[in-house]
């Protein structure tokens, strides 16, 4: 692994970090695998990855030299990664999560929320928990568009005779939490 000079101010030098803070995934593919699976809104993950690339002469630059380069992996481009030790052995540091989830049947989902690594001498357990925080905040804002927007033809019934225009809210139906059909869940769009 490449070391990174001081001057780009990287607190960490490897993906042991990540390892430690989720032991259970032993990579961002694995992880992502993890939090689409047992979240009930199927988050999303991508990852920020920083490495060096060497630019070589182009006829302004007359010697090669190395970059910092950052980018975003996303969801199924994660397994190209490899290991948190594979992304070692390559060079390549993630940076940051990122969550967020898109909601059925509606044009938008919800905040996507990036969690940076290592703020103030954070342990990997208290990254851990920060990442948990955002999942949770991420469910509770797709649950929240979910009632917002998927309610059934009887919540709709319900919904005009309590004098709401319906075709005003661009005809999308808040659940009725007592809707004798759907029993508060919603349906599929």
């Amino acid at each position: 692994m490449k070391d990174y000079p001081p001057e780009y101010d990287i607190d960490q030098d490897d993906n042991k970090y990540f390892a430690e803070a989720f032991p259970d995934a032993n990579s961002p593919a694995e992880l992502y695998r993890q939090v689409y699976k047992y979240t009930d809104c199927g988050v999303y993950l991508s990852v920020q990855i920083q490495y060096f690339k060497t630019i070589e002469p182009d006829g302004f630059n007359e010697f090669p030299f190395d970059k910092l380069v950052s980018e975003w992996v996303h969801c199924g481009e994660l397994g190209r990664l490899g290991t948190w030790k594979d992304l070692d052995q390559q060079g390549v540091l993630v940076t940051t999560l990122l969550v967020g989830s898109i909601v059925e049947g509606v044009d938008y989902g919800t905040d996507d929320i990036e969690i940076e690594a290592k703020q103030l001498d954070e342990t990997p357990i208290e990254y851990r928990n920060r990442f948990y925080v955002a999942l949770k905040e991420v469910e509770q804002q797709a649950e929240s568009i979910w009632q917002d927007t998927h309610g059934c033809e009887s919540c709709q019934a319900y919904w005009t005779d309590q004098g709401i225009d319906i075709d005003a809210s661009g005809g999308l139906v808040p659940v009725y939490k007592y809707c004798p059909d759907c029993h508060g869940n919603g349906t599929s769009i």
